[in-house]
C-alpha cells in the first residue's frame, strides 16, 4: 500500500468516535485502527502478530498513520479497540474503500455468496450463515450479514440490505452470483440502484440493466429469449435504446405469460 495510501486511512479512521477516557493516551486511535486493519489484510489473526509486524515496518508506518511515539504494544492496542463502534468502522471503510476502487479507472464488480461457518454458532446454536459481498478488484470483503438473523434466505438478505450497500458503495456497478439471486424482486431492486447482475453459469440475457440467467433446462424460456433477440434486430430503428426497449418489453410480455 502506498504511502498515500496509508494517510487516507488514517484519515477516514480519524472520524471514528474514540472510547478512549482522555487520560493518558499515548498513541492515536486512527492509528491503531489502521494497524489491525492492515494487519488483517495480510493474513494476521492475531493482535501480538500484527504488533511483531508493525515494529518491523515501523518506518514506513508512523509517519503516515500518526504516531509520534515507538510502536504501541499488542495490549496497548487490543485494550484500545474493545470499544469502537462497528457501524463507524463500516462507514470509514466504505469511505476509503471507494478512494480506492475510484482509482482502478473500471467498473466495480463484486461477487456475492453465502457460507456457513459450521464451527462457529449462533445464540440458538446454529451454525452462523453469512452472506458476502467480495470485490474481484481489491480482493476484499466489502459488506457481510447474517442471513438466519434476517430470518429469511440469501436472495432476501441481498434484497434488504441493498439500499445500504449501494449506499456506502456508489461505484458498484455488477453483482456476480449463483442462480438462486435470479429471482425478479431481487433483481428489481438491483435496477433501482442501476446495478447488474450476472449468474456464473449457463446462458444469460440482458434486459436493460440486468443481466438473468437463462439454463438450458428452461428450454421455452430459452427459445422465446433467442426468438425476440432474432425480432428485435430486424426492426429498422435508428435508435439503439428504443430498439432494447422494444425488446425489454417484448421478453417481459412472454415471461409474465409462461408464469400466469
Amino acid at each position: 500500500m502506498q504511502t498515500t495510501h496509508l494517510s487516507q486511512l488514517a484519515a477516514v479512521f480519524d472520524k471514528i468516535t474514540d472510547p478512549r477516557h482522555k487520560r493518558g493516551i499515548r498513541h492515536p486511535f486512527a492509528g491503531l485502527l489502521a494497524l489491525v486493519l492492515l494487519g488483517t489484510l495480510a493474513g494476521m489473526t492475531e493482535i501480538a502478530v500484527i504488533q511483531r509486524w508493525a515494529k518491523k515496518h515501523w518506518k514506513e508506518l508512523q509517519i503516515p498513520l500518526g504516531f509520534k511515539r515507538k510502536t504501541p504494544a499488542a495490549t496497548t492496542i487490543s485494550r484500545s479497540l474493545a470499544q469502537y463502534s462497528v457501524s463507524e468502522l463500516q462507514d470509514s471503510l466504505a469511505e476509503f474503500f471507494n478512494v480506492i476502487l475510484a482509482e482502478e479507472n473500471a467498473p466495480l464488480v463484486a461477487a456475492v455468496d453465502g457460507k456457513t461457518a459450521c464451527q462457529t454458532r449462533d445464540d440458538e446454536g446454529h451454525p452462523v450463515h453469512m452472506l458476502n459481498v467480495f470485490v474481484h478488484n481489491v480482493r476484499v470483503t466489502i459488506a457481510q450479514w447474517s442471513v438466519r438473523g434476517d430470518k429469511t434466505n440469501e436472495p432476501g438478505c441481498l434484497k434488504n440490505h441493498a439500499a445500504e450497500l449501494f449506499k456506502q458503495y456508489p461505484l458498484l456497478q455488477l453483482l456476480t452470483g449463483d442462480a438462486i439471486f435470479a429471482q425478479r424482486p431481487l433483481i428489481e431492486v438491483l435496477r433501482e440502484h442501476g446495478c447488474d447482475y450476472l449468474s456464473r453459469s449457463g446462458q444469460t440475457c440482458r434486459c436493460e440493466k440486468t443481466l438473468l440467467q437463462v439454463r438450458d433446462n428452461q428450454h421455452d424460456t430459452l427459445e422465446a429469449v433467442k426468438f425476440h433477440f432474432r425480432e428485435a434486430l430486424k426492426i429498422p430503428l435508428t435508435s439503439c435504446n428504443l430498439r432494447l426497449q422494444c425488446l425489454n418489453y417484448r421478453v417481459s410480455r412472454y415471461i409474465n405469460a409462461v408464469k400466469k
